[in-house]
């Protein structure tokens, strides 16, 4: 995408991803699934690929820019915010109507969606003027991240049933509804660094940015909940480790796990930022409940973690130092926080018709046209070439039915991975439908390439 970096794969042109920044703009929660926001929806999920992209391999972030200059982040928090709601409030009266194999797949691709938006904010915010053009949304955001990490704090799930790919499934539902699980759980872990990322840069924004971060949601206490009990490790019968890293679950034994991954990092530079910057310190508000929270966290430092991160020494130290001491009890400073304006004008506006936008959604996208179903899958296809994505990889692809390395793909749609036949015929029941679908699609797609079409 940028001029003299030809050696890096591009998905969109330069005029091409402006064009899709300045069309960018809010949809009202009974809009989702229409036309015009799966349009949106295909230009931003090309726009985040651009965007990994460039991080990726370290070129000039012209998604960043454009976005920045066209003063679009806002517009990203309101979608993500607008999908939050739409599924903590209509997607689970539609899991209570009928629908079928050959529905489910639009239903997946909205729920997707929220992993696209909340995957480009991560790698937007990681810089101090993406935060600062967010502007009030970060609020909004706050908020939306407070409620994915309490979720996973809360230890209420199971996720034994997301670790390994299951080939017991046949409902529909059901495998919608793992799917589902399966998203929020990634979604969430991706909102840690978005919060670290805020956290870091919220000297620059707004004292009210540093006093959400820090008291009204207390995200040192719940980083600090999250390290001493990860949902990310789980213990298996033979004594060994699975541990979620890299977007897949992988085997440790038990000193490998010691090992700080990706996630784990955040997390503790996280506890650095919180607790040892000078801003931080000079308005986090400690309290005996937050502070026993937080003094867990000397039982997890060991060898291997102080030889990853030599800094936390530093941390482990001022934790001996705080467990001597009695938090004496602190009136906060007044200050007047900012209602997250998106959440209230969105919910605001659809009270007392949950019912009614389930129904409508229920019939536009679980009970879709074959023609209208057409049509989105063509906007799916020309979004993920599939030449494109393959090099693009930055890892081997894994099997669908049972997780493990793949070397082969179906040669009908060219988008699901297998390790051998035995699989492939295994999941063919799972992938039926959305194969016909799909395959169709790319010889449609292809046809109109040859014939000069786009």
């Amino acid at each position: 995408m940028t001029e003299g970096t030809e050696a890096v794969q591009s998905v969109l042109f330069y005029n091409e991803a402006e064009a899709f920044v300045e069309t960018l703009r809010t949809f009202q929660i009974k809009d989702i699934g229409s036309d015009k926001w799966e349009t949106q929806r295909e230009h931003v999920e090309k726009l985040n690929i651009q965007a990994v992209v460039d991080a990726t391999n370290n070129v000039e972030e012209s998604i960043k820019e454009l976005l920045i200059t066209h003063e679009k982040i806002p517009v990203l928090i309101h979608e993500l915010i607008a999908l939050d709601l739409w599924k903590r409030n209509i997607l689970p009266k539609i899991f209570e109507m009928k629908f079928n194999a050959e529905t489910s797949f639009p239903a997946y691709v909205v729920m997707f969606y929220e992993a696209i938006l909340v995957g480009l904010l991560e790698v937007l915010l990681f810089h101090s003027e993406c935060c600062e053009s967010a502007g009030d949304g970060l609020h909004d955001l706050l908020q939306y991240c407070q409620h994915k990490l309490v979720w996973l704090v809360a230890g209420e799930e199971d996720w034994h049933d997301i670790s390994v790919e299951s080939t017991s499934v046949t409902d529909a539902k059901e495998e919608l509804l793992k799917r589902h699980k399966k998203l929020s759980f990634e979604v969430s872990l991706k909102c840690v660094a978005i919060v670290r990322y805020i956290g870091e840069h919220s000297k620059d924004v707004s004292i009210g940015i540093t006093t959400r971060v820090l008291n009204t949601y207390d995200f040192p206490a719940i980083f600090a909940g999250l390290i001493d009990n990860p949902p990310w490790l789980l213990r298996q019968d033979d004594g060994q480790w699975l541990k979620y890293d890299n977007n897949k679950w992988n085997k440790h034994s038990h000193d490998e796990v010691k090992n700080l991954s990706k996630l784990e990092g955040q997390l503790w530079i996280g506890m650095l930022q919180f607790l040892m910057s000078e801003h931080c310190q000079r308005n986090y508000q400690l309290n005996s409940s937050n502070q026993a929270s937080i003094l867990k966290l000397r039982a997890h430092f060991h060898p291997q973690i102080l030889n990853q991160l030599p800094a936390l020494v530093d941390l482990q130290r001022y934790l001996e130092e705080l467990s001597l001491i009695s938090t004496p009890a602190s009136r906060p400073p007044l200050i007047l926080e900012q209602v997250p304006e998106f959440y209230t004008a969105l919910e605001n506006k659809c009270n007392g018709k949950w019912r009614d936008l389930a129904v409508k959604h229920y019939n536009e996208i679980f009970c879709m046209s074959k023609e209208r179903m057409k049509k989105q899958a063509d906007k799916f296809a020309a979004t993920y070439d599939m030449d494109v994505m393959s090099d693009l990889l930055s890892e081997p692809p894994k099997c669908e039915n049972c997780g493990e390395g793949a070397a082969k793909r179906c040669s009908s749609c060219q988008t699901s991975w297998y390790c051998g036949r035995e699989c492939q015929v295994k999941h063919w029941p799972k992938h039926k439908e959305p194969c016909k679908l799909i395959s169709k699609t790319m010889k449609d797609v292809k046809s109109g390439k040859s014939q000069g079409g786009s």
